[in-house]
């Protein structure tokens, strides 16, 4: 079984570590970014198999980062897992913002992995589904951050790294 590559973006020292950890012990390859504008410009360098990324971050915020992901025409396919501590409203807003699908924290290892490995396999079969066609129009790329209270502009498309 080949090992999942996971981009974590979460704000929060603490649980950035705990999710790494966690994460890591389940058998996925972890990269933890502080925020979604960092998470942004890694997946461009580093494509990952999978986004896992917190609501509320500085920045750029899980919602917007979760925007730009589809707006992007090589990342559009991309399973996002939007985590949040602010209960079901929010994470339907994540939904709607074209995450693959959410978790309410605090959550537990397992709940965290079927999510995880559920995200992907839908992501896949809408990938062959689509015979290569981006899901989503690409947008002009400047996002608002929303309660972070500024506009944060994407960085522009980097080289990946050999």
């Amino acid at each position: 079984m080949r090992r999942l590559k996971i981009l974590l973006a979460e704000d929060d020292d603490d649980l950035r570590a705990l999710y790494g950890y966690m994460l890591a012990a389940a058998g996925y390859r972890v990269n933890a970014v502080r925020n979604g504008l960092q998470a942004f410009a890694e997946m461009q360098i580093n494509r990952p198999d999978v986004v896992v990324t917190n609501i509320a971050m500085p920045v750029l915020n899980g919602l917007d980062l979760i925007m730009a992901i589809r707006s992007d025409d090589e990342l559009a396919d991309l399973p996002v897992v939007a985590i949040t501590s602010f209960g079901e409203d929010i994470c339907e807003l994540a939904r709607a913002a074209g995450a693959t699908d959410s978790i309410d924290q605090p959550t537990e290892l397992e709940r965290m992995r079927e999510v995880i490995e559920a995200a992907v396999s839908r992501s896949s079969s809408v990938r062959l589904r689509s015979n290569g066609s981006p899901l989503s129009e690409p947008s002009v790329k400047n996002y608002t951050t929303g309660a972070t209270g500024g506009p944060a502009t994407v960085p522009p498309r980097a080289r990946p790294r050999n």
